[in-house]
């Protein structure tokens, strides 16, 4: 069985990154670049014309 952090630890040589847990980072990364993605998606829309009525 796989175990991420034994994985993690044999190629970067630490489970800490300025104190705090590479779980943290990685789940901050996560909601980055989710926000990032929401951003381009709305800046992307074209505003919708209302119709006027006479």
């Amino acid at each position: 069985m796989m175990n991420w952090k034994e994985i993690w630890v044999s190629l970067f040589r630490g489970c800490e990154w300025l104190g705090l847990n590479i779980g943290f980072w990685v789940s901050m990364a996560v909601v980055i670049g989710i926000v990032i993605l929401m951003n381009v998606v709305f800046w992307g829309m074209k505003p919708q014309t209302q119709k006027k009525e006479k």
